[in-house]
C-alpha cells in the first residue's frame, strides 16, 4: 500500500511538471518592433518590400519607397533588424518623391544575388549582397519599365520573372531578356498586378490582371490561357496570387475576396473565413504568405489589420498583439532562417517581426514540492 500511495505521488509530480512544460512551450505570438531604419525621429520610409536570407538569420532586406527626407531605397541588417544600413549604392537618386521599390527578391542559389524592382526605372541587380547596383534592362527593359512583381524559379537556369506595366519579360542564366506575351490581354487594356511560379510543377505561373481576372502557363510563359469560368462576379479585378508548396492556388480578388483552387482553377471556394473589411470595402485583402518552415501558417493583410491562418488558409484570426495601432501594414513576409519568424513591413513605423513568447517556466506549486520517501 505504501508503495502504491509512493506511485501515485509520483505520478501527480510528473503530471504537474508536464502541464507547466506544455503550457511555457505553448506561448504566445506577439510583435514588437525593430531597429528604426532612419535614425531621425518621426515617420519612417514606407516599406515597400522585405526580403531576408534563407541560411542567415542575421541578415534582412528593405525595400521602401521615398516616403521621408532621408529615405534610401534600400536598407539592410546584419543583425536580425536591430540596426539598418542603407544598402543602395549605385541605384538612381532621382526617383520623385513618394516612389521608390516596388519588389525586391533573392536569388534562390546564391542569396548574395539580389534584384529590385524600381517605380519606372527597370529591374536592378546587386551581386554584393546589396552594397552596390547595377542595371539589368539591357535595353529590352525601357529606361521608364515600370516592372510590379519579380519572381525567380528555383531550378536551374533560375529564370526571373518580371511583370511590369507593358507585360511579361523573362530573363534567365543563360541569355537576355525575352517577352513572353502571347495569349495575355492587351496592355492597352488592361492592368497587370502580381505574378506567382508553381513550385510543384516546373514551368507552371499565374499572372493575376485587372479586369481580365487570371491567366494561366504550363509551358514556361511561351503561352498563357484565361482561367476564368469559375472566378465569380462580372469584374474580374484579381489583385494577387499565390501557389503554395503544395500546389493550391490562393487569389484575392477585389469583391469577392479570398479565394482558393486546388485543381488548377478548374472550381474555386472562398477562403476567407475570420477575415473582417470592418475599415475596407468588402474583399479587399492581400494574397496569402505562407512560412517556408511551415505549410500551414500564412500571413494576409487589410485595413483591419494582419489575419494568421495556421490551417493552411482555411480559417483566419486576427493578429496583431503587439502591434500599434497606428502600423498601417505594407508588405509581408517570413524570415526562413528564423524558424517560426514573421515580418511586416508598415508605411510610417519601420518593420516588425512577430515570434513565439516562451516564458520561462515557473517552479511547480509548493504543494507539489516534494520528495517520496523511500522505505528499505
Amino acid at each position: 500500500m505504501g508503495r502504491q500511495r509512493w506511485r501515485t505521488r509520483v505520478a501527480f509530480l510528473w503530471l504537474g511538471m508536464a502541464m507547466l512544460a506544455m503550457s511555457a512551450a505553448a506561448g504566445t505570438l506577439s510583435w514588437s518592433r525593430l531597429g528604426r531604419l532612419e535614425e531621425a525621429p518621426g515617420p519612417q520610409p514606407a516599406v515597400a518590400a522585405l526580403a531576408a536570407h534563407p541560411t542567415d538569420p542575421n541578415v534582412l532586406y528593405v525595400g521602401t519607397w521615398l516616403t521621408t527626407a532621408g529615405a534610401n531605397l534600400i536598407y539592410r541588417s546584419a543583425d536580425g533588424g536591430k540596426s539598418w544600413a542603407p544598402a543602395a549604392s549605385g541605384l538612381p537618386t532621382n526617383l520623385p518623391a513618394n516612389s521608390g521599390v516596388n519588389d525586391l527578391t533573392l536569388h534562390p542559389a546564391d542569396p548574395d544575388v539580389l534584384y529590385v524592382a524600381l517605380q519606372r526605372r527597370g529591374v536592378w541587380r546587386s551581386e554584393d549582397g546589396g552594397a552596390s547596383w547595377h542595371n539589368v534592362n539591357e535595353g529590352a527593359l525601357a529606361a521608364d519599365e515600370n516592372v510590379v512583381a519579380l519572381v525567380i524559379d528555383p531550378a536551374p537556369p533560375h529564370t526571373l520573372y518580371a511583370l511590369s506595366d507593358d507585360g511579361l519579360n523573362v530573363l534567365d542564366d543563360n541569355g537576355p531578356w525575352r517577352a513572353m506575351n502571347r495569349g495575355l490581354p492587351p496592355a492597352a487594356r488592361t492592368v497587370y498586378n502580381d505574378i506567382a511560379l508553381d513550385p510543384t510543377d516546373p514551368g507552371t505561373a499565374y499572372i493575376a490582371t485587372n479586369p481580365d481576372g487570371l491567366y494561366r502557363t504550363g509551358n514556361g510563359g511561351r503561352l498563357w490561357r484565361s482561367k476564368n469560368d469559375q472566378l465569380p462576379g462580372a469584374s474580374l479585378n484579381v489583385q494577387g496570387v499565390t501557389v503554395t508548396a503544395g500546389g493550391e492556388i490562393f487569389v484575392s480578388m477585389r469583391g469577392a475576396g479570398l479565394l482558393r483552387s486546388s485543381n488548377d482553377g478548374q472550381t474555386w471556394s472562398s477562403s476567407q473565413t475570420g477575415i473582417t473589411f470592418t475599415n475596407t470595402l468588402f474583399g479587399t485583402v492581400s494574397a496569402p504568405v505562407f512560412d517556408p518552415a511551415d505549410p500551414q501558417v500564412a500571413l494576409v493583410t487589410n485595413s483591419d489589420g494582419v489575419f494568421r491562418s495556421s490551417d493552411g488558409g482555411q480559417t483566419w484570426a486576427r493578429f496583431t498583439d503587439g502591434l500599434s495601432v497606428m502600423a498601417v501594414v505594407t508588405s509581408l513576409s517570413f524570415a526562413p532562417a528564423r524558424e517560426g519568424v514573421a515580418l511586416v513591413g508598415t508605411a510610417v513605423s519601420g518593420v516588425w517581426a512577430a515570434a513565439e513568447e516562451v516564458p520561462d517556466p515557473p517552479d511547480p506549486p509548493a504543494r507539489l514540492l516534494f520528495m517520496p520517501m523511500i522505505r528499505r
